[in-house]
């Protein structure tokens, strides 16, 4: 490569690399933007598979964005130090080794939310799914309509 050729690379890979800076900083804007106006339309809201839900918008060309609320993801571990620890304890009560696996910290089991519903009363249940879960981010996806062609 000449000394031209490289210094035309690297004036073009600057130039790309501002553009999709500028491309990804615009792209997160409209997607908080969809994020806010799917939160004004929960009545629209479609569950998913694990207890979240989706919203979907269609643009004028067919194409979709979707924004998918994810249900809040249990806590991989609850720590002994963790201030929710004797709460959950208590909540738990005799069922505490049927719900959690215990390892110098708590790990919620497998089908862990119906194994709680299953075991303790409704309001105990609801309080200590709601101790060992996270919220989760909004995410925004899109599927890109097929390009419509013009026949001549």
């Amino acid at each position: 490569m000449t000394n031209a050729q490289l210094k035309k690379l690297v004036n073009e890979a600057v130039t790309l690399h501002r553009e999709i800076v500028a491309r990804t900083e615009r792209l997160k804007i409209m997607k908080a933007d969809l994020v806010r106006e799917a939160r004004l339309h929960e009545n629209d809201f479609m569950p998913t598979n694990n207890g979240g839900s989706r919203w979907t918008a269609t643009g004028t060309d067919g194409c979709i964005a979707r924004v998918n609320f994810p249900a809040p993801a249990l806590l991989s571990h609850i720590d002994t130090e963790d201030e929710a620890f004797d709460k959950i304890l208590a909540l738990a009560g005799e069922s505490l080794d049927a719900l959690f696996d215990s390892v110098h910290y708590l790990k919620p089991i497998a089908d862990f939310r119906d194994e709680v519903a299953a075991a303790l009363p409704r309001r105990a249940a609801t309080q200590l799914i709601e101790l060992c879960q996270v919220e989760c981010s909004p995410r925004v996806s899109f599927e890109t309509a097929e390009t419509k062609t013009k026949e001549r």
